[in-house]
């Protein structure tokens, strides 16, 4: 067996996995398709692969049709460190099962794809899923932004993610416990990471000089020390009102969607960890809106979201102190830095174009030169340089761009 996926996971391996997850020793695979697909632009921190197959699982069995994703994980996202075996192999069928406690036409059971394998070692993070494609499931479209029943059909999956999770807490602690802290809880450290942040910051920073003058002294002005602390600040669970397991990463295409049935899923869930529910709305906000929804329609979605929390809380057995709207909206506002970040450095790079996008990895962001040619084109993007202009003023307006 070779080194690359395409070797390593082959129709012979594949029976073994399937074998495994299926409890059916004698499944055997009968047809085997293998393709590598990475969707330009959208996807920076792995390699993605389909299988499709089809198996019986004995041989007097049925044929059935399976389809499977490959999720090969780049060294250098992995070093940074992962939750995801952890979500996939414990917590998330633990949040399933909490869910499983609601009707299923209250609540909707499924979080994610099923996982069939997750496998670990010092750099390298490979994974097994159920392609959510032949489940019907779609992808969203990044580059014009959601309206307004695919934003709250997305933001509903993600209460039922968030409530799930604080019911999980109060009832397994030691699971919850081992989700490693947000990887900007202690500064930001890494090059990778501090390209993302400081070097994007500065780029709309420059780009925005001549109509925002005051605005842009002052973003340059946070640059290292008043930036990372208020990264640092935003994450840390400690202030907040009430906490959940932050996704780290919930934007449109971490999310696909049944219309029909209003249904959607989550997945990657490499960067997940517990924190203000904030940290997840502002990045879901400011990455993935349409920029009339965004400006104008916050308080109705941010009301559909808590909406969807109580109701996950009360029908699935949280015996806490229910969190009130009111403090939501404190959440919001104590993390409006995340929101900062999430519109300055994120929404260009989720709206990336098929230019702007070619051989675009997390490693790009550590070639500082190279990365602003590639800004150039991330801004030629409308919808990304009226919303970055309009968020930096209300920003500014907030008071979150002052340097103490």
């Amino acid at each position: 067996m070779g080194d690359t996926i395409a070797e390593k996971y082959n129709a012979e391996s594949f029976e073994c996995v399937l074998a495994s997850f299926y409890a059916c020793e004698k499944l055997r695979v009968e047809d085997f398709n293998f393709q590598t697909v990475v969707p330009s632009g959208a996807n920076f921190c792995s390699v993605i692969h389909r299988v499709a197959l089809k198996f019986r699982r004995s041989p007097e069995a049925d044929l059935e049709s399976g389809h499977y994703i490959i999720k090969d994980l780049m060294p250098a996202a992995a070093e940074l460190g992962s939750s995801e075996k952890l979500m996939y192999e414990k917590v998330l069928p633990a949040m399933v099962k909490v869910l499983e406690r609601a009707p299923s036409v209250l609540v909707d059971h499924k979080l994610s794809a099923d996982c069939l394998l997750a496998k670990v070692s010092p750099g390298k993070e490979t994974y097994i899923l159920e392609d959510l494609g032949a489940l019907g499931y779609v992808a969203l479209d990044r580059f014009q932004g959601l309206g307004l029943e695919d934003a709250k059909t997305c933001l509903r999956k993600t209460a039922q993610f968030h409530g799930a999770s604080m019911i999980l807490r109060q009832e397994q602690l030691s699971l919850v416990e081992q989700i490693p802290p947000s990887a900007y809880a202690n500064g930001l450290t890494d090059p990778i990471v501090r390209g993302i942040h400081f070097d994007a910051t500065e780029f709309a920073a420059d780009l925005f000089a001549g109509e925002l003058p005051q605005i842009t002294k002052k973003m340059k002005a946070q640059i290292p020390d008043a930036y990372s602390r208020r990264m640092q600040e935003a994450v840390d669970p400690k202030p907040s009102a009430f906490n959940v397991i932050c996704h780290g990463d919930v934007w449109l295409n971490n999310i696909m969607v049944i219309r029909a049935t209003k249904r959607a899923v989550l997945f990657d869930f490499q960067n997940c960890f517990w924190g203000s529910p904030a940290i997840d709305l502002h990045f879901f906000f400011h990455t993935s809106l349409q920029q009339d929804l965004l400006l104008h329609q916050k308080d109705e979605l941010l009301q559909h979201y808590f909406d969807a929390l109580t109701e996950t809380l009360e029908l699935c057995g949280f015996s806490g102190s229910k969190p009130t709207f009111e403090q939501l909206k404190a959440e919001w506002q104590r993390c409006l830095f995340y929101g900062y970040f999430s519109v300055t450095c994120e929404l260009p790079t989720c709206c990336a174009s098929a230019e702007a996008s070619d051989g675009f990895n997390c490693l790009s962001f550590a070639d500082s030169e190279k990365m602003r040619v590639r800004r150039r084109l991330l801004f030629e993007n409308e919808r990304v340089r009226q919303t970055v202009k309009a968020c930096l003023v209300h920003f500014d307006q907030q008071g979150i761009l002052e340097t103490p």
